[in-house]
């Protein structure tokens, strides 16, 4: 039986972690452990996943990030907490449904090589439960065909954000993690295209409509986006290497 951690990134999450958290329950999947890995969220976040925690069968701890502000180092702290042979890493505002996690634990059964699989959006049978604005389109867009172009990744939907990743894969590339801003998903991808023995598989998701909160997108994200971008193509030649050694 593979043991699996449900990695939720939170800041302000307060109306949607429980949903999530019942959501989640509800699978009933076997060796299940959920981490709220939260960024001292100022409105209750905590105390709302630890009063829903009290009436759910799978464990649910919150873990608060020590360190450096933002999703990738509060979900990097959630990976290091977790006891599971598969990390799984979602949204908990509800645009990453539960119900398509079991397809992507399904894949590792399938294929005990398999190193990570990505929630893809734009894969067949992947898509959208609402219609996107122009602007959200051309900037989801355009952050993947960048990915692509600067960094030589394959993937169809590197910003969907929701994945699952085999510890034993994780911990070969960790050490060479400079987690910020919010695509830690792209970053991880990334890593594992360089050390030559890891693959990487897209399996369909369905996107939702967000339950609560609002967007983090923002002009400074942006600008974080662009220049993990160029600081990615700047140390490739030299994460490779690092990476041959430890292989």
């Amino acid at each position: 039986m593979i043991s699996v951690s449900v990695i939720l990134p939170t800041f302000r999450e307060k109306d949607s972690i429980s949903p999530m958290l019942r959501a989640l329950d509800a699978l009933n999947l076997s060796g299940l452990e959920i981490i709220v890995a939260d960024d001292h969220s100022p409105d209750g976040t905590e105390k709302a996943a630890l009063e829903t925690a009290k009436t759910l069968k799978a464990p649910v701890r919150v873990e608060q990030n020590p360190g450096v502000r933002g999703l990738a180092p509060s979900v990097v702290h959630g990976f290091s907490k977790a006891n599971g042979d598969i990390l799984v890493c979602m949204d908990a505002d509800g645009q990453h449904r539960p119900e398509d996690l079991p397809g992507l634990l399904a894949e590792f059964e399938r294929d005990p090589a398999l190193s990570m699989v990505v929630g893809s959006r734009h894969v067949p049978g992947g898509g959208f439960t609402e219609q996107w604005n122009l602007f959200r389109v051309m900037c989801s867009d355009g952050a993947a065909f960048a990915a692509r172009l600067l960094l030589g990744i394959t993937l169809k939907d590197p910003m969907s954000g929701f994945f699952a990743i085999r510890r034993s894969a994780y911990d070969r590339v960790k050490s060479c993690l400079l987690p910020e801003g919010f695509k830690i998903m792209l970053e991880l991808a990334f890593l594992l295209s360089l050390t030559g023995r890891d693959r990487v598989l897209e399996h369909p998701i369905t996107f939702a409509m967000r339950k609560q909160g609002e967007s983090k997108l923002s002009g400074r994200v942006i600008v974080q986006y662009l220049a993990m971008l160029v600081r990615f193509v700047r140390v490739k030649g030299s994460i490779r290497r690092k990476l041959a050694t430890q292989s």
